[in-house]
């Protein structure tokens, strides 16, 4: 199939498809009431023990699916994504991991929208409601050699601004905007581990916390490792670990 050959692009409720896949959407709308109703269920398991093992497995599969869909979307083209959702088991799926386009309205009721994780799930009418994060690795560099000993690099990584910087043989990441008005560091200057903003005099961070010294703010930082292609990976969404020595 071409991408000429896909539906056009209109509101699901204009497009509906009567048979897909192996099941009607009617079919297809009754069987995420049924396991909307099994995971209600669950919430309400007598045995603590058993239940936090089962939202813990249901959490894994959720990380999952949720990664292998990320790495799936992201080799669409331009505006394909729009035109696949128009079919409503597509639409649910994506709306289910947050991965609808920004234009894509999402379906008044959701039927069947909840996160694994935290102690349970969490229906679609939850105040707190939003986007979903969740952790993984992107690449900010394909060779760990492009970025020289002692020297800073600012990089897009996963839509934000990041400033890479490498001392003594380790990495660190965090956000290249100054805390004092959000200035780029870009052309900030490295002695040691602590990095001087070029804008503001007496403005300096430790790049291994982020912390301003002497100061109280800090910059938000990122883990950093090196996979087996020896490829730099940033950790996106996910808790950071200082890089401190232990005494």
């Amino acid at each position: 199939m071409t991408e000429t050959d896909l539906p056009k692009s209109e509101p699901m409720q204009d497009n509906p498809q009567e048979l897909v896949g192996f099941m009607s959407n009617d079919e297809w709308q009754n069987l995420l009431s049924d396991v909307n109703g099994l995971i209600q269920e669950m919430e309400e398991l007598a045995f603590p023990q058993v239940k936090e093992r089962v939202f813990l497995l249901l959490a894994g599969i959720d990380t999952i699916h949720r990664e292998a869909l990320r790495r799936l979307v992201r080799l669409f083209k331009e505006d394909v994504m729009e035109q696949v959702v128009t079919d409503p088991a597509i639409h649910t799926l994506m709306e289910l991991y947050d991965m609808l386009p920004p234009n894509v309205e999402r379906a008044e009721p959701s039927e069947f929208n909840f996160e694994f994780g935290g102690g349970g799930a969490k229906p679609a009418d939850s105040p707190q409601r939003g986007p979903v994060s969740f952790p993984h690795w992107v690449p900010a560099l394909s060779v760990a050699d492009n970025l020289a000993e002692g020297k800073t690099l600012e990089c897009h990584v996963d839509g934000r601004i990041l400033l890479l910087v490498r001392m003594e043989g380790k990495f660190y990441a965090f956000d290249s905007a100054c805390v004092t008005n959000g200035a780029s560091l870009k052309t900030a200057s490295l002695s040691k581990y602590t990095l001087t903003c070029p804008h503001h005099s007496g403005c300096h961070y430790d790049i291994r916390h982020g912390g301003q010294i002497g100061g109280t703010k800090r910059i938000e930082c990122y883990n950093v490792n090196q996979d087996e292609k020896d490829r730099v990976m940033v950790g996106i969404d996910m808790d950071f670990k200082p890089n401190l020595p232990a005494f």
